[in-house]
């Protein structure tokens, strides 16, 4: 019998690599990290142990750049990757594509039960998102006043414009207080002067570091801000809850400081040129000098002809206040010169010629009808004392008429009329108004009292019934 040819050590190596790698091409190994080593090359070579065995294991750079979780000599985790075998000394190792803390498997699940909840609660609706303003003029920023991260933002803020108003909201952003101080920090600022935006910013960090944004009471409250929110928590692979909620998520708390302000170069590079803008500006100015200049002619145009419709409307009034006045003192005029006829003929001194003439009458014809002088002469005193009286009696009623017709002449004068607090309406036509039916709602009306005239308007008309 023939032995089997025997394998060679390659063969064999080759052998078990090809094996070795199927059959465990994706486990995850939990154990504690030993002999941790990070050579310049950026590669983490170390052991992994627990009691009773040890496993060398190996995360390329790659790999190690995208982790969330930074290996720490002699902690324990869980981790993910697949056995190779290194054929040149015929060991195995595992190659480590994904760390994470011992238990994270129950905080991944936790992490998907509660995004789960929240997405149905509405909290990540896009509809909810508001808009990041383009120029904000105030910034908050909601992180730990030590923490790296307040570093950076400021650094990048920096490059951003003068004129920016930055205010630092100090709160814990991690560890079991973290939620409570987190809340606090968010409805404080909602309370102060309102920014225009607000930065919540926290360096990377494991799982657990960030936990405390995947907290309910967070979570909600970045949804229920009514600034906007711009979400820069850990680095680039990591995600949290408050990610989902926020209005706009970064990757970086640099990145969140990038995001909320464009900097002086990008404002410069969108300003116009000085002398498009200088061009524009002197259109404009010629343009409203223009519309300026032709709205001041329209007005000073309407204001002439205003004042001559004013001062025509005024020449009118004017004119028919004299024709009404004229016409008033020419009837008073008449009125005065017929009562003054009438007062002539019943003056005193008329009426004693008169009696004097009939008394002289009466005298020759006593002297021709009495032949007795003597008879005569007494029957002439006697008739002397009876004119006497008469006389005198007919002096003092004809003084009494007299003094009476001057009166009625007096009360009769329209100004001594108008002194006792009497008027004259006139209508618009210039027509005296003696009665209430005359006139109708609207209507014009000039009242002249003893010291002017009143232009009114009639507001109404009441017609008293006659007794």
């Amino acid at each position: 019998m023939t032995s089997p040819k025997p394998l060679t050590v390659t063969g064999l190596t080759a052998r078990i690599k090809q094996h070795l790698e199927q059959d465990f091409a994706h486990i995850q190994v939990a154990a504690e990290v030993s002999r941790l080593s990070k050579p310049a090359s950026g590669h983490y070579y170390f052991t992994m142990k627990d009691s009773h065995a040890s496993l060398s294991a190996v995360i390329w750079r790659s790999t190690a750049l995208r982790m969330n979780t930074r290996l720490e000599e002699g902690k324990s985790y869980v981790f993910h990757g697949h056995l190779s075998v290194y054929e040149p000394r015929g060991t195995y190792q595992m190659m480590v594509t994904s760390v994470h803390a011992l238990g994270a498997g129950a905080l991944a699940a936790a992490f998907e039960e509660r995004k789960r909840v929240f997405a149905a609660r509405g909290w990540f609706a896009a509809e909810r998102k508001q808009s990041i303003p383009a120029l904000p003029q105030h910034i908050a920023v909601l992180t730990s006043a030590s923490a790296a991260a307040w570093e950076d933002v400021k650094k990048v803020l920096h490059t951003r414009p003068s004129y920016l108003h930055i205010t630092l909201v100090p709160c814990l952003v991690q560890g079991a207080q973290a939620p409570a101080s987190l809340v606090a920090a968010i409805q404080r600022i909602q309370q102060t002067p309102v920014p225009d935006v607000l930065l919540l910013v926290r360096g990377g960090g494991s799982m657990e570091d960030l936990w405390c944004f995947n907290d309910a009471a967070v979570v909600e409250a970045v949804a229920e801000c009514v600034i906007p929110v711009i979400s820069g928590v850990g680095h680039e692979i990591d995600t949290t809850l408050v990610d989902y909620a926020a209005d706009l998520r970064a990757a970086t708390p640099s990145n969140a400081a990038e995001l909320c302000c464009p900097s002086r170069d990008t404002l410069r590079h969108r300003l116009p040129s000085m002398a498009r803008v200088a061009q524009g500006l002197r259109q404009r100015m010629q343009h409203l000098r223009q519309r300026w200049q032709g709205e001041v002619r329209h007005l000073h145009e309407q204001q002439q002809r205003g004042m001559e419709q004013r001062l025509y409307r005024h020449a009118q009034s004017i004119e028919r206040i004299h024709t009404q006045t004229r016409s008033i003192i020419r009837q008073q005029q008449q009125t005065h010169h017929a009562l003054s006829l009438r007062l002539q003929r019943s003056s005193p001194h008329q009426r004693l010629r008169q009696q004097r003439q009939q008394y002289q009458q009466c005298r020759q014809q006593l002297l021709r009808g009495m032949p007795d002088v003597a008879q005569h002469k007494a029957r002439k005193q006697q008739l002397d004392v009876a004119m006497k009286h008469s006389v005198r009696r007919q002096v003092q009623q004809q003084r009494q008429a007299y003094i009476g017709v001057q009166q009625a002449l007096l009360a009769l004068n329209p100004k001594s009329i108008l002194q006792r607090g009497y008027s004259l309406a006139y209508d618009a036509d210039g027509r005296m108004v003696t009665q209430a039916h005359a006139m109708q709602a609207g209507d014009g009306m000039a009242v002249h009292f003893a010291d002017g005239v009143v232009q009114t308007t009639v507001d109404g008309v009441k017609i008293c019934e006659s007794s």
